[in-house]
């Protein structure tokens, strides 16, 4: 070996090893949201709206105790006011939601004339009539979704003396479902455990929350302390890694099942373990420069399911890379 290549081989081994790419965001915050027609109780109860804050810094990650809040008006105060202070910290922020952020493919178009889910977002927000008591018209608007297709409609799910004749109460009841809508967006038929978009009632379901939870992030992104600094991915971003100083996207606290139930606290209520273990989950995978590739979705997703996601249906924050995210928790 001439002396030329010893004098390369040293200096090779006194370059610093690579570095990781800095985190993506300082702050991750989890968000349960809730349907309730009244507000929940004084006391910190299930079923409610419930958000954890993790931030990231030096490589570390901090895990703040999680809050909680009686009524979506409350909620959305305070989130707002918690976004803001981030961005004009010059903090980035990524906020995510647990509930779909879009309808199958074709709902948009059909009820208000466009493939957009933003468009659809405006047109519940102007029929559901969210108030700061939490009473609203969400039956109301599900039945007139209903009226729009042919039998009774994709909604389902309703107690029993609540007078919307056209919602049916179980989901066997429906007719016509030939003409209907899909039953599940592409990221539930791929998210284990997902429930369909239009069950509003009775266990795990969501429906309530999307036609509640919608009008609510429209809101959120058009209050006047965050307007023109938050994105909601993938409708504004695309599936790519956003750029935006606070970047609003969908996640889905149950691909944490396993790790959400080793590390709930005696006693703790569910909702408030789901957001404390998502946060630290999505935080600690930032840190350490993994958090990029969620935002491009899935690997096996096609061109033409790609653009289906971008403009009407989102996608799941995380889904299809379950091991990377689920990894991040089993360090110390």
């Amino acid at each position: 070996m001439g002396l030329d290549s010893r004098v390369s081989d040293s200096e090779d081994n006194l370059k610093p090893a690579p570095r990781e790419p800095p985190p993506l965001f300082h702050t991750h915050v989890i968000v349960d949201w809730s349907a309730r027609s009244k507000p929940s109780p004084a006391e910190p109860a299930k079923d409610a709206i419930w958000w954890a804050v993790a931030r990231v810094g030096g490589g570390r990650v901090a895990v703040l105790e999680p809050e909680y809040a009686r009524t979506r008006h409350c909620a959305l105060r305070r989130l707002a006011r918690l976004v803001a202070n981030e961005v004009d910290s010059g903090r980035r922020v990524m906020v995510g939601f647990d509930f779909p952020f879009g309808y199958p493919e074709g709902v948009a178009a059909r009820l208000t004339g466009k493939a957009c889910a933003l468009t659809l977002w405006d047109w519940l927000a102007e029929r559901v009539d969210d108030q700061p008591d939490n009473t609203n018209k969400r039956y109301d608007v599900a039945a007139e979704i209903n009226a729009a297709y042919p039998g009774c409609g994709p909604c389902w799910g309703r107690p029993g003396k609540w007078p919307f004749p056209s919602i049916p109460v179980k989901e066997s009841e429906r007719t016509g479902r030939a003409c209907q809508p899909p039953e599940r967006r592409i990221a539930d038929r791929c998210a284990k455990g997902s429930k369909t978009v239009w069950q509003l009632a009775y266990a795990g379901s969501v429906g309530s929350q999307v036609l509640l939870g919608l009008p609510a992030l429209r809101r959120l992104v058009a209050d006047s302390s965050i307007a023109g600094r938050a994105a909601v991915w993938p409708f504004q971003t695309g599936l790519r890694t956003p750029a935006a100083p606070a970047v609003i996207a969908e996640v889905y606290p149950s691909l944490l099942r396993e790790q959400i139930g080793e590390r709930r606290r005696d006693g703790e209520i569910l909702d408030c373990a789901q957001v404390r273990v998502n946060a630290e989950a999505f935080a600690r995978l930032d840190a350490d420069g993994g958090l990029a590739p969620l935002f491009g979705g899935a690997s096996w997703l096609t061109p033409v399911q790609r653009g289906v996601i971008e403009t009407e249906e989102a996608w799941i924050l995380g889904l299809g890379h379950e091991v990377a995210l689920n990894g991040t928790l089993h360090g110390p």
